[in-house]
């Protein structure tokens, strides 16, 4: 059958189903494109997930970061779980008290003074009752009221010597040298902004609304300013001692100055804590704290600041085995060396608890030694092993010091540890604005890590540093130092 055999009413009528049919296919051409751009969309939003998850995972889950610091493979809190899991615990541990162990009661301080609580007749029927039949004591714990400040004024009176001229002002103990703030308010707000990690606002917030004293948040600013200055002399004393010292664990981590780089440092002793914010992150910090002729051994990790500053080192070994695990993890060919790494470090744990002489340590030493030298020479076709055996290399002479020297730990987790109280304050502050909240910064986190450290109270030591007077000028409260590199 062809055209002619089709009469033009017919051909009409076959256009028509046609065209039709046209409309009908770009129509569902239409709703094609709309759900391949539908699916493009989700993809889209697939791809920046993986690129998200992808860049946490190299941030917690890298051989650099600590276990406490690893996620676990879910993104919600521990708090955030189904009621059945709130008791899981990620380290293989279980919640509560161990068995075998007594339990911890909290102690309780004898009353200040004993109220006798009576009653004269029944509630239930009015009956008068004759006499108590015993008694049920319940000890109250509680603080008094808020306290309004107390405003005194120091008439300080002035003296001029006929013999030599000079002028002198009288002192008092409580009354401080400059500023209309007390000792109780300076040491409250360092204590406040270090301890209690509270924005200068709410410090303000927090004396007017318990003692009805108005300040502004700047005022809570220069009071703790105040109190670093003058603790800042017992900050030096700590350097002093910290420099004297034979064994420091030293680490630092990422600052905010202004919103430019810089890093906080920890120097870490069995009785001090001291902290260094500088621009730099080279060997002029460690070499500007510990000093020049520094005779110590320093415990680190493999940055390369370290061997610059000095040759007395024990190389961080929880460093070293998270890095062979992970390399281990991906990569068949360390798996040896991660055994042969792991069984190295547990051996040498448990040899070290017989107690060894100083002659079977330095025999032990050198055998470890050429252990780890042997480890290094075979021969490797992946790069990631290549690069972890030259790590290990890096450092042979660095990994077994603690061998050799009784004092000396095998990794550095005293200074990561110190440098928790910094990174949750970085979370919260952000940023230093300038040279004095890098002096403010350090000074107070030093002060209070150290008296905790030495089992002091660190409000009482507050009050007594601000309380001796001893306060540094304005125009000395910067870092000791201002490098870049």
């Amino acid at each position: 059958m062809n055209a002619d055999d089709f009469t033009k009413e017919e051909l009409f009528s076959r256009l028509l189903q046609l065209e039709q049919r046209v409309e009908e296919l770009e129509q569902e051409n239409k709703r094609k494109d709309k759900k391949i751009d539908q699916l493009q969309e989700q993809l889209d939003q697939k791809d920046e997930r993986i690129e998200e998850l992808e860049t946490r995972l190299r941030k917690y889950e890298n051989p650099h970061t600590p276990p406490s610091k690893r996620r676990s493979g879910t993104d919600e809190s521990p708090t955030s779980q189904d009621d059945e899991d709130e008791n899981v615990r990620t380290d293989g541990g279980t919640p509560g008290r161990k068995d075998g162990h007594d339990p911890e009661w909290r102690v309780t301080a004898g009353p200040d003074k004993e109220i006798e609580v009576t009653r004269d007749c029944c509630p239930e029927c009015g009956e008068h009752f004759d006499e108590s039949v015993g008694v049920s004591p319940r000890l109250v714990e509680e603080v008094p009221d808020p306290q309004p400040p107390e405003v005194t004024q120091y008439n300080r009176h002035c003296y001029q010597c006929d013999s030599c001229g000079t002028e002198t002002v009288a002192k008092h103990p409580d009354c401080p040298d400059e500023g209309q703030f007390g000792v109780n308010v300076i040491s409250q707000a360092a204590l406040s902004r270090y301890d209690h990690r509270l924005p200068y606002r709410k410090i303000a917030d927090r004396f007017e609304q318990l003692h009805g004293l108005e300040l502004s948040g700047a005022s809570a600013w220069h009071a703790t300013e105040r109190a670093a200055r003058a603790g800042r002399c017992e900050y030096e004393q700590i350097r002093r001692q910290i420099q004297q010292a034979e064994i420091v664990h030293v680490d630092e981590t990422g600052i905010k100055r202004e919103g430019e780089q810089a890093w906080i440092w920890t120097f870490r002793t069995g009785e001090h804590t001291l902290y260094a914010v500088r621009e730099s992150r080279g060997s002029d910090v460690p070499a500007e704290v510990l000093g020049e002729d520094f005779a110590g051994t320093v415990i680190c990790d493999g940055w390369t600041a370290y061997p610059a500053f000095t040759s007395n080192l024990q190389r961080c070994w929880a460093h070293l085995l998270r890095e062979a695990e992970d390399v281990a993890s991906d990569h068949e060919e360390a798996e040896p060396v991660h055994r042969y790494l792991k069984q190295m470090f547990v051996g040498l744990q448990s040899w070290l608890e017989t107690d060894p002489s100083p002659r079977e340590r330095a025999q032990m030493h050198r055998s470890c030694q050429n252990g780890l030298r042997s480890l290094v020479e075979r021969s490797v076709t992946d790069e990631a092993v290549a690069t972890l055996l030259g790590k290990i290399e890096g450092g042979i002479d660095h990994w077994l010091t603690f061998v050799g020297e009784p004092e000396v730990s095998q990794t550095n987790n005293a200074a990561e540890n110190a440098l928790r109280e910094p990174v949750v304050l970085r979370k919260i502050i952000g940023t230093l604005r300038n040279d004095r909240g890098m002096f403010v910064h350090e000074t107070i986190l030093s002060l209070l890590a150290t008296w905790r450290q030495q089992g002091r109270n660190p409000y009482e030591e507050l009050r007594r540093v601000v309380n001796n007077n001893e306060m540094l000028s304005r125009d000395h409260a910067v870092p000791a130092v201002e490098t870049s590199g």
